[in-house]
């Protein structure tokens, strides 16, 4: 969902009229808006009866109601995208909000008019899932009761929605509205600003920078955002900066995420160690014993120690040169042929949807399971005793002895396969499921067993990865010079040398 709520504020961040123009008339405008807010609730009112009547008719098989919800909750993303990103390009809805008498006149304000039907969508379609979630979630907590451990009641309505609004909404809006109310102070300011710089696109230079601050300082916001408090003197948190100290791991605080023990998982936020947060759910410390908690802020140390998170800004940075580039180069495209802007503009989209729907989430799975990896180096580095052959602990004797930096051990491997099954289990995701940004927990769980026995695959795929932080790396310098190069960046910086 963050990803569409990122995909929605990114066209009002960068549109100001919309491309096509198929409707006009403001009471045809209103009417399109209202559809598109109610659609996506009407599609989930049929996805939440589809797995109701699952649950009832294969009392023995949830995964078929499993599957269902998850399968629905992917299509009405890609719905919501579809009708509310059409209502942006389609019609005049960003300027019919910016005449709004007062609210035009008021840097963000049109900003949050514009994106309110599709907040309002939003809050209807969980709404209409909130039966079909509350029962699913019924079956993890069935788990948890077998296992004997403590257990609470399902979400309230109230409590459903507050998580979601906090964790999928305001999670992406808070720092959107940042960079929105940036730029709409900049661009209230332009000639000013172009004129004291001595450059026509010093405004876009600020509105950037911006972003890449509000990137940084935004971890320190969204702790209080989620509910969020210091993990607790003891045991477990003594363990956890052990291992960071070994893994060099550096971090602000290692913090309990409030879920009302609904949610068991962990989460790493922040580019820079100032403001950089590991965060562990209640549920997982309620539910699982410490070895395979280890295990999981392994995975997520792996995403700090091979930089993911930098990797990925690297990744928008470069869509968002994309943008700029092409901004500048159809500027006067839009005043001689607007048929030909539109289809330019429409190939170009194409293209952002590929990089983002296709390479992003391949990039993302292979991210993860070289988390997975990490987490599992993280398990033997914490001391977990090998039960059983295993290349790292018993190396080969035959003429070509694994490398001590590419063998896994297999005792790690097994048990944080089980963490990952574990985990699955107690949020009631089947084992088998794909996901867009994960590969399936079982894939998962194999792929690092299957290193564990086989560590020449190990080294393959790191270099595979290793290539594909260079090829993204090398395309933002790239990027990123073009869209200076197009913005005179260079240019101007040696007229300033030379004054």
């Amino acid at each position: 969902m963050y990803l569409v709520v990122i995909g929605i504020l990114g066209l009002v961040l960068t549109l100001s009229r919309p491309i096509y123009r198929l409707v006009e008339d403001p009471r045809l405008v209103l009417v399109a808006a209202a559809a598109a807010t109610l659609l996506p609730a009407l599609v989930g009112v049929w996805i939440t009866r589809r797995v109701l009547r699952n649950l009832d008719d294969h009392p023995d098989q949830p995964s078929l109601a499993q599957g269902t919800l998850a399968r629905g909750l992917v299509f009405l993303q890609a719905l919501l995208m579809l009708c509310h990103g059409g209502v942006l390009v389609c019609t005049n809805w960003l300027p019919l909000c910016e005449r709004v008498p007062v609210v035009g006149k008021w840097p963000l304000l049109p900003s949050l008019l514009a994106v309110t039907p599709f907040l309002l969508s939003v809050l209807l379609v969980w709404l209409a899932l909130y039966s079909a979630d509350r029962a699913v979630r019924q079956i993890a907590l069935e788990v948890y009761l077998f296992r004997g451990k403590p257990v609470r009641p399902a979400w309230s309505l109230v409590h459903y929605l507050l998580y979601n609004l906090r964790h999928q909404v305001l999670f992406v809006l808070i720092p959107m509205l940042l960079i929105l109310a940036a730029h709409d102070v900049v661009m209230r300011f332009e000639r000013p600003i172009t004129r004291a710089t001595q450059l026509a696109y010093a405004p876009d230079l600020l509105v950037g920078l911006a972003a890449l601050l509000v990137a940084v300082v935004t971890p320190g916001i969204l702790r209080h955002v989620w509910i969020t408090q210091r993990l607790p003197d003891g045991p477990l948190r003594d363990r956890l900066m052990r291992l960071a100290t070994k893994l060099r791991l550096r971090c602000r605080e290692i913090l309990v995420w409030r879920t009302g023990g609904m949610i068991v998982n962990a989460a790493v936020m922040g580019v820079v160690a100032p403001l950089r947060y590991v965060l562990i759910t209640d549920g997982m410390l309620e539910q699982m014993d410490d070895t395979k908690i280890e295990a999981v802020f392994g995975h997520e140390a792996g995403h700090v120690k091979r930089r993911h998170i930098l990797y990925f800004l690297l990744f928008a940075f470069i869509s968002g040169c994309a943008v700029a580039i092409f901004s500048l180069r159809t500027h006067d495209l839009a005043r001689r042929d607007y048929t030909l802007y539109q289809v330019t503009v429409t190939l170009f989209g194409l293209l952002l949807a590929v990089k983002w729907g296709l390479m992003f989430g391949w990039v993302s799975r292979r991210f993860e399971r070289q988390a997975d990896v990490f987490g599992v180096r993280t398990l033997a580095l914490s001391g977990l005793p090998c039960a059983q052959p295993c290349a790292l602990h018993a190396p080969a004797t035959n003429q070509n002895p694994v490398p001590s930096g590419d063998a896994l051990c297999s005792t790690a491997a097994h048990v944080f396969a089980d963490a990952l099954h574990e985990v699955a289990l107690l949020n009631g995701i089947r084992p088998e499921a794909r996901s867009w940004r994960h590969s399936s927990i079982s894939g998962r769980s194999r792929f690092v067993q299957e290193l564990a026995l086989h560590p020449a695959r190990a080294r393959r795929f790191d270099r595979t990865v290793c290539l594909t932080k260079a090829v993204i790396l090398g395309a933002a310098a790239v990027s990123g010079a073009w869209a200076a190069y197009d913005l005179r960046i260079f240019a101007t910086l040696a007229h300033w040398l030379s004054i």
